[in-house]
């Protein structure tokens, strides 16, 4: 079903161009009518960003396959590769394929001379460009523009010549065609004629398939999908892609749907411990109606429509019947391994999403604003002090597939389990303007993960709840009435009660809230004044919720309910301090 899914999303598209792939080109090389260098040009997409990515463009397909053959053999892509091939912008670190890059090289050139004598009209722009490399001081100065610009030799390079870049030559894309249908002719003549797998159709079908790129996890040159290189593998007598065969044509739709998709995911920051998901639809929508676009990008806009439109029940028509797919891949070396598939409904995916995004609505730390979505990436970097390899590699994808499949399905515990520890392990520096522990994407996770437990017997708020009376979510709000108390009486401290005492307060309050207890009477003794007197209120009214007795040890969802009560008294105090200095600023401007 996999591949039939991709194969529709290309059709669909009109995907799969037998001669030409798109690929992200860096650099241009602009030469003049006569071969002299005129200067590097870099090419992006957008140059303003922070990080600009290479220009996408579309250039003549040669098989990866080709290009890991040696010697006479060797191979090159036909007007634009990397500078290794391309302008012998050779890289220090790797000598021993020197010699290969120049072989490379070699037939680059031979290419141009090719096309030059099949297409008159375009051998003088050709011959500018042949002349150029033959100039060995011309190249020496192009490597020291390379050289300062920061260049990597495996990255891609165009010529233009007099401003008319190459790639953009129809005579010379002509050529790339006919040269093309003369080489897959010849090899068609010899294939087998089988049953494709993705049409069920039969065809002349292939030994090997090409690769498909950007796989985390695969080889720089790409991944198969489809790969039998032992016998082990084999069956029935048949060999290599022959036990799976697919037709050209569906290979190349299938292919090019997922380098397609695989780029679109890429953008999207939706590759997690080396895997990458990709998702499509059956019938086209639009970004705004795609749920998983919605979920990665977190648009407040985009989510209040999302939401709105299922609780007003205003969905685009013919929605329920669309089908979307999701596929988890990853890379084992040379082959591609397939880590999830989902298979449903538009709509049902959306009636997820938005249960997600409904269920991890939290209090921000002002106390004032309701956060609705947080982007899927902010969600798993709050379980982590700075890179996601620090999680346990099964939980970003079990977080993202239980996300998606929506209720009943549980969140994943261990979700709960990294937030909390997370929560106990980040500590406020001198230097810090923000509590690393008022964090409203952890604390949004750890209240969906909480109220999507199996047999819950209570349901978290997205702010401050006062009726609440759990102990667990009692002893947090109390924890944050002590640091209250010591800030009102002492003022910021590189340690206060929050730096040393949360982790074992979280976790065995008996142990530590008897002495906070303690110390909050002195401090509220010091403090003095209105703000200290409505935080008494509060110390009395928790405390007599409590009891006598505090909890000697706190299970992991209780953990949770703890950081929350936490989290929801100090965004309350925020929001408190917030009005009254609104309300002394008016009164001092009367």
């Amino acid at each position: 079903m996999i591949l039939q899914a991709l194969l529709a999303y290309a059709e669909r598209d009109n995907l799969g161009d037998a001669d030409f792939e798109p690929v992200g080109v860096r650099w241009q090389i602009s030469l003049a009518r006569d071969g002299r260098y005129v200067g590097l040009l870099p090419l992006s997409d957008d140059l303003t960003a922070k990080k600009p990515r290479p220009k996408t463009l579309s250039r003549p397909f040669t098989s990866p396959n080709a290009l890991t053959q040696t010697g006479d053999k060797a191979r090159s892509y036909f007007l634009c590769d990397t500078l290794e091939r391309s302008g012998l912008y050779l890289d220090p670190k790797t000598p021993e394929k020197h010699e290969n890059r120049r072989a490379q090289h070699r037939y680059f050139r031979r290419l141009l001379s090719a096309a030059a004598e099949s297409s008159p009209a375009t051998a003088s722009i050709l011959n500018a460009v042949l002349a150029f490399l033959d100039n060995s001081a011309a190249l020496t100065t192009l490597h020291a523009d390379l050289a300062g610009a920061k260049a990597k030799p495996n990255e891609n390079a165009t010529f233009a010549v007099d401003g008319v870049d190459l790639l953009t030559l129809p005579a010379l894309r002509d050529f790339w065609r006919q040269r093309r249908q003369a080489e897959t002719g010849n090899a068609a003549a010899s294939r087998e004629t089988r049953v494709c797998i993705a049409t069920g159709e039969l065809a002349p079908t292939l030994d090997t398939t090409e690769k498909i790129r950007g796989i985390p996890g695969g080889l720089a040159q790409g991944t198969n999908l489809i790969s039998f290189d032992k016998s082990s593998f084999c069956s029935f007598g048949l060999q290599q892609a022959q036990n799976a065969p697919l037709s050209p044509a569906a290979e190349l739709k299938i292919r090019t749907a997922l380098n397609t998709l695989v780029q679109n995911s890429r953008d999207q920051r939706l590759v997690f411990n080396n895997t990458i998901y990709l998702h499509w639809s059956h019938e086209p929508i639009a970004d705004a109606d795609d749920p998983l676009s919605t979920l990665t990008s977190a648009d407040p806009d985009a989510v209040r429509r999302l939401l709105d439109s299922i609780r007003a029940g205003t969905r685009q028509i013919g929605i329920n019947d669309n089908a979307y797919y999701c596929l988890g891949l990853s890379g084992n070396g040379a082959r591609i391994v397939v880590r999830d598939w989902l298979e449903t409904t538009v709509a049902r995916v959306q009636d997820s999403v938005a249960a997600w995004f409904d269920g991890s609505e939290i209090v921000d730390p002002d106390g004032v604003t309701l956060r609705y979505g947080h982007k899927f990436g902010a969600i798993l970097y709050a379980m982590v002090r700075a890179e996601l390899e620090e999680l346990p590699p099964p939980l970003p994808a079990a977080l993202f597939y239980a996300i998606l499949r929506g209720n009943p399905v549980p969140l994943p515990g261990t979700a709960l389990a990294a937030a909390v520890r997370r929560q106990c392990l980040d500590q406020r520096k001198a230097d810090d303007l923000r509590d690393p522990r008022l964090n409203p994407a952890r604390m949004g996770l750890i209240r969906a993960v909480l109220n999507r437990f199996p047999n819950q017997p209570i349901l978290m708020t997205a702010q401050l709840d006062p009726a609440c009376s759990d102990p667990a979510y009692l002893c947090g709000r109390l924890f944050a009435v002590f640091d209250r108390l010591q800030y009102l009486a002492q003022g910021q401290l590189n340690a206060g009660v929050s730096e040393r005492f949360y982790p074992s307060a979280s976790v065995t309050p008996s142990l530590v809230m008897g002495r906070l207890f303690r110390n909050a009477q002195f401090h509220l003794a010091k403090a003095g004044g209105g703000a200290a007197e409505n935080v008494r209120k509060d110390f009395e009214a928790i405390s007599t919720a409590l009891g006598t007795e505090f909890p000697p040890t706190l299970t992991l969802e209780q953990q949770g309910r703890f950081a929350l009560g936490f989290y929801h008294q100090k965004a309350d105090y925020r929001r408190i301090s917030a009005e009254n200095r609104a309300e002394r600023a008016i009164a001092a401007s009367t």
